[in-house]
């Protein structure tokens, strides 16, 4: 009998100096709503380490999913953190890396983000990713937040019908030092399944995603695992490894309350197997399992926890 289950993340959360540069991207370019504001629960910025702060809160997401949104959390001394993944290239590892979202046209977006503050790490790049061909714009805003903006080229997207400006966040990326490692943390620890693979020896000499150097392009290769929990591309998690292009290792600073992309949240039936299942595999939480609200389910039970590169994962039980 299954003791807990885990879902795909339901929402990321961005710590924050500053909401309305976020609300330009989301709700001016995406279409975005915002579907809670209020204060956020002291038990969280104790759980964060940060007990008596008082801090604000805003969900954004788009208006026909109920998935796939982002929390924006700003503390009473938010400005005064470090940034995560400070001055970061995209081959350096650790923490959250971005946001996917699908648009209709990657150059249309990429206009409109630019034109708010956001700016790439490269222009916009046509690449086959193993069965599809797409075109995407890897971009950092404020807060050092970075989207990969989607657009699907070949074959025809389905399932996004609601997509207008901006689709809802269906995938989230971290650059890993060791695949083999973030893999067995994912899969045989939280018991994911492989949603995708794609690995090339080689980017090849010329333009990429990732801003490399034409001339290096093509001594570095790529290595890609997206895992779920039960398999599927909606709340999923992209592992990402650049072979041959090791950079800094940022995984020290990221955790919130450090501004930036901090957290992705997903909902767990069963939290107290779930935390007995992690104490069995010698794996210690961050913090909990503890109560607080969460809106806009209400009261929660919630834990949190550090995957091997980094990254800050918060697993929640409505109560």
């Amino acid at each position: 009998m299954e003791k807990f289950r885990i879902g795909g993340f339901s929402e990321a959360v961005v710590v924050v100096t500053d909401p309305a540069p976020h609300f330009a991207a989301w709700i001016d370019v995406g279409g975005w709503r915002l579907r809670h504001e209020g204060a956020c629960d002291p038990a969280l910025a104790a759980a964060w380490g940060c007990p008596g702060e008082a801090g604000e809160e805003w969900l954004l997401g788009h208006p026909d999913c109920t998935n796939g949104h982002v929390r924006m959390v700003r503390l009473a001394h938010g400005a005064a953190r470090p940034q995560i993944r400070a001055d970061d290239q995209c081959w350096d590892s650790g923490g959250l890396f971005d946001l996917n979202v699908r648009v209709p046209e990657v150059e249309a977006a990429a206009a409109a983000l630019r034109l708010r503050g956001w700016h790439g790490a490269a222009p916009p790049h046509q690449w086959d990713f193993g069965a599809v061909n797409v075109r995407e714009w890897l971009a950092k805003g404020p807060d050092n937040v970075r989207l990969a903006v989607i657009e699907r080229v070949a074959p025809p997207l389905r399932g996004f019908d609601h997509m207008k400006s901006m689709s809802q966040v269906f995938n989230s990326s971290q650059v890993v030092r060791d695949m083999e490692g973030a893999l067995v943390f994912y899969c045989d620890v939280l018991g994911f399944r492989n949603a995708y693979s794609y690995a090339v020896p080689t980017l090849g000499p010329g333009p990429n995603l990732f801003g490399l150097p034409s001339s290096l392009a093509g001594q570095v290769g790529l290595q890609i695992g997206i895992v779920h929990p039960e398999g599927t591309m909606e709340g999923s998690i992209e592992l990402v490894a650049l072979t041959g292009a090791q950079g800094r290792d940022t995984a020290h600073e990221a955790r919130p309350p450090n501004t930036g992309l901090a957290a992705l949240r997903l909902p767990v039936r069963g939290m107290d197997a779930f935390a007995q299942h992690l104490d069995a595999c010698g794996v210690a939480p961050e913090f909990g399992p503890l109560p607080m609200t969460m809106a806009p389910y209400g009261k929660v039970r919630m834990l949190g926890l550090r995957a091997p590169d980094g990254a800050w994962l918060e697993f929640y039980e409505p109560a």
